[in-house]
């Protein structure tokens, strides 16, 4: 299921933003645009209800590989989850596949916390959107939304666990490679 101007109440969400768009663009994208650079300057989410799209896909990360590669090329929202089932990572991303599989094998271009974080992520869910502007809204929306710990981007509510946890793996990762962490 996708969003329409019914899912979001766009008469509600425009009153939010106080004005009117130029009729050149894309209403709906506009709605996008402004319901983003909402939630990001504002740091909330509140007041705005977002229908989300059902899942496309969960399993085991292991089955992830085994079956994922049919979501190459595919965008969408993705949801890491624990040992124990509770969320610990949202993200946004133009291919599924590939980014869910650097998540789980810790290569992100350099990020510490996807290498630190790689080993608590046991089960996967997402659901395809291929619109950008879509994902640019659900991903902060259900952030929030959600409150996973292991997201620092977009995470408005408390990023306390993430640093406890970010500033644990890196020691024990210095004191087994033998050098002292530059990030610390």
């Amino acid at each position: 299921m996708n969003i329409t101007k019914l899912d979001i109440n766009i008469q509600r969400q425009i009153t939010l933003f106080e004005g009117m768009y130029p009729s050149y663009l894309d209403e709906q994208i506009v709605l996008f645009e402004k319901l983003h650079d909402y939630i990001v300057r504002k740091k909330t989410i509140k007041g705005i209800e977002i229908e989300i799209p059902t899942s496309d896909f969960t399993s085991t990360y292991i089955e992830f590989f085994n079956k994922g590669k049919k979501y190459k090329g595919c965008g969408g929202i993705y949801f890491l989850y624990g040992e124990d089932g509770g969320i610990l990572n949202i993200g946004s991303t133009g291919d599924l596949y590939v980014r869910i599989y650097q998540k789980l094998m810790g290569k992100n271009g350099g990020s510490r916390a996807d290498f630190y974080f790689c080993d608590y992520y046991k089960r996967v869910s997402f659901f395809c959107e291929n619109n950008h502007h879509k994902r640019k809204v659900y991903e902060p929306y259900l952030i929030n939304k959600l409150q996973p710990p292991l997201n620092n981007q977009y995470n408005y509510y408390d990023k306390s666990l993430y640093k406890k946890l970010l500033k644990k793996e890196e020691a024990t990762s210095s004191l087994f490679f033998g050098y002292k962490s530059s990030y610390a």
